[in-house]
C-alpha cells in the first residue's frame, strides 16, 4: 500500500468513526471527544500502515527485491507517522485524564498509551538497550492506571516486571581474551620477584 492508499484509507477510518454511533454529531462535549479520539484512531492506522510498508521494504531489501533508498523512505515515512500518532495520543490524554478521565475514550486511549509503552520497552530490552529507559516509559504508564484506579494491564505489568530483571542482573558480553601469536613472540620472560626492603 503506497503513500495515496495509506491517506485514503485514514480518510476513510476517519469518516467512519466519525459516521459511527448514537451521539449527535456536532453538539455538546461527547461529540467533540468522539471527533478527538478519531484523530488518535486515524493517526494511529497511519502508523500501522507505515509499519506495514517498512516490514515490505525491510524484506524485500532483504531478498534484494528493494534497494536501501526504498528502506530509508519506509523508515522515515514510519518515523513521521509515529512522531504524529505519539503527538495525537498525548495531546488526547492530557486533556482527557483532567476533564473525563472515566469516558470509555480516554480508558481506549489509556490501553493505547500502555501498548506503546510495552511494545518501545520490549524493543529495548530484545536488543540490549537501555533498561531505565524502558522502565521510565512503563512506569509513567502504570502510574496513570493506578492514578484513575483502573488495573494495569497484565502485558504492562509483565513487560515492567521484565525490565526491572534485566535492570537489576544486566546482560553481560562473556569476555574474550586477545588472540596471541605465540609463535612469533617467542617464550615468556619472567620478572625477577620484587626485593624485599
Amino acid at each position: 500500500m503506497g503513500a495515496i492508499e495509506a491517506r485514503v484509507a485514514a480518510i476513510a477510518l476517519f469518516a467512519l468513526a466519525l459516521g459511527c454511533g448514537d451521539r449527535p454529531r456536532g453538539t455538546g462535549h461527547g461529540a467533540q471527544t468522539s471527533s478527538e479520539f478519531a484523530r488518535v484512531q486515524v493517526a494511529r492506522a497511519e502508523l500501522a500502515v507505515a509499519r506495514k510498508t517498512l516490514d515490505r521494504a525491510s524484506a524485500e531489501a532483504q531478498g534484494g527485491k528493494a534497494d536501501a533508498d526504498a528502506v530509508r523512505r519506509a523508515q522515515s515515512e514510519f518515523g513521521a507517522a509515529y512522531e504524529r500518532y505519539q503527538k495525537v495520543l498525548a495531546a488526547f490524554l492530557t486533556v482527557m485524564l483532567n476533564e473525563r478521565p472515566a469516558s470509555p475514550e480516554t480508558l481506549e486511549a489509556l490501553g493505547l498509551y500502555a501498548d506503546a509503552a510495552v511494545s518501545n520497552a520490549r524493543i529495548l530490552l530484545d536488543r540490549g538497550g537501555d533498561a531505565n529507559r524502558a522502565i521510565a516509559g512503563l512506569e509513567g504508564a502504570e502510574r496513570l492506571f493506578r492514578a484513575l484506579g483502573v488495573p494495569v494491564p497484565h502485558d504492562l505489568a509483565a513487560t515492567l516486571q521484565r525490565a526491572r530483571r534485566v535492570q537489576a542482573n544486566p546482560p553481560t558480553a562473556a569476555p574474550t581474551m586477545p588472540a596471541r601469536d605465540t609463535a612469533s613472540r617467542g617464550p615468556r620472560q619472567r620478572r625477577p620477584a620484587p626485593s624485599p626492603r
